[in-house]
C-alpha cells in the first residue's frame, strides 16, 4: 500500500472505521513501514485529542510540537531516508487530521512540528508521545559542544596606553567571589563547571523569552525553566523542580512543584544531565 493511499484513508483508520482495510487479504497485507506509520499516527492522535481545547467563543488550540519516543531497537531500524520519509508522512497526515478533528471551528495552530527521539526505558514496539505547547521556542536539537577558543598570543611589545589623570583615579571594581560552584555533565562530554555570584539560579534549556542562568541543551524533555537551586544559611542548599518532568536527587524522584534540601556532593539528575555542588 502506497503512502498516498495511507493518507487518503487516514481518518477511517484512526477512528477505527473500515475494518476491512485494517485486515486486508494476505496479498494486501500492510508492509512493516505502513504498520509502523499507522501505529505512531494513532499514538499522536490520542495525545492530540487529550490536549486539544477550545475556549468559549474562541478558536481551537492544539500543541504545535509532538516528540515521538521510540525504543533503542526501533530507533536503529528507522534511520536516514527511511526516517525522513516516516517523519514527513506523519507530519502531513497529522496536519490534515488536526483540521478534520476541529471541523468547522477555527484552528489556531497553523502547523505541526514532529520529531523522533529515543527513550532507553521503552521495550521494542513501545511508543511514547510528548506534546510541547511552547511554540515560540525553537525545537531543541542535540549539537556538539563548541570548543573554547584558544586565546591569541600576546605580542612581545605592547605600547602602554596613556592614562589620563581622571581615569587614573577611577575606582577599580573587584569581581565578586562566587557563592557556590556546580559541576555538570550530559554523560557524553567532560564535566564542566558553573559558578554563581547570586544565591539563587535558574536551570533549564532556556529560550529567547525565558533566559536561564545555566542552560542545558540537547534534551527535549527538559523544560525552558526546569529547576532552581538556592543557597541557604548554614552551608546547605535547596533545589526545586519547576519543570514539567520530575528530576532526581541522589536517585529519589522530586516531582514538579516540590523542593528538597540539598547538600554539596549530592547528585541532581535533570534529563540526561547530572549536576552536583562542588563548592
Amino acid at each position: 500500500m502506497k503512502i498516498t493511499e495511507l493518507l487518503s484513508d487516514f481518518r477511517k483508520w484512526l477512528d477505527g472505521e473500515d475494518a476491512v482495510s485494517l485486515t486486508p487479504e494476505p496479498e494486501q497485507q500492510l508492509s512493516e513501514w505502513d504498520e509502523f506509520f499507522v501505529k505512531l499516527a494513532r499514538e499522536v492522535e490520542t495525545v492530540m485529542k487529550r490536549e486539544m481545547f477550545t475556549p468559549p467563543g474562541g478558536p481551537t488550540y492544539l500543541p504545535g510540537e509532538y516528540i515521538i519516543y521510540l525504543s533503542k531497537d526501533d530507533d536503529l531500524l528507522w534511520q536516514g531516508r527511511k526516517r525522513e520519509g516516516l517523519e514527513d508522512g506523519l507530519r502531513n497526515g497529522l496536519s490534515q487530521r488536526a483540521r478534520e478533528l476541529v471541523g468547522d471551528k477555527v484552528l489556531k495552530t497553523e502547523k505541526i512540528a514532529l520529531s523522533l527521539s529515543v527513550d532507553g526505558a521503552l521495550a521494542k514496539g513501545q511508543v511514547r508521545v510528548q506534546a510541547v505547547w511552547d511554540d515560540e521556542s525553537p525545537m531543541t536539537e542535540v549539537t556538539v559542544r563548541k570548543k573554547k577558543p584558544v586565546p591569541a598570543p600576546v605580542p612581545a611589545m605592547v605600547e602602554e596606553p596613556v592614562i589620563e589623570a581622571e581615569e587614573a583615579e577611577m575606582t577599580i571594581v573587584r569581581p565578586r567571589a562566587p557563592l557556590f560552584t556546580l559541576s555538570y555533565t550530559n554523560g557524553s562530554d567532560q564535566a564542566e563547571t558553573y559558578s554563581s555570584t547570586r544565591p539563587k539560579i535558574e536551570i533549564g534549556r532556556g529560550s529567547k523569552d525565558f533566559p536561564v542562568d545555566l542552560k542545558l541543551e540537547g534534551d527535549q524533555e527538559i523544560s525552558r525553566k526546569h529547576a532552581t537551586i538556592e543557597r541557604l544559611d548554614g552551608g546547605s542548599y535547596r533545589v526545586e523542580c519547576v519543570g514539567r518532568n520530575s528530576i532526581e536527587v541522589d536517585g529519589r524522584e522530586l516531582p514538579p512543584g516540590e523542593h528538597r534540601e540539598l547538600l554539596p556532593g549530592q547528585m541532581i539528575k535533570i534529563g540526561i544531565y547530572e549536576l552536583k555542588i562542588i563548592g
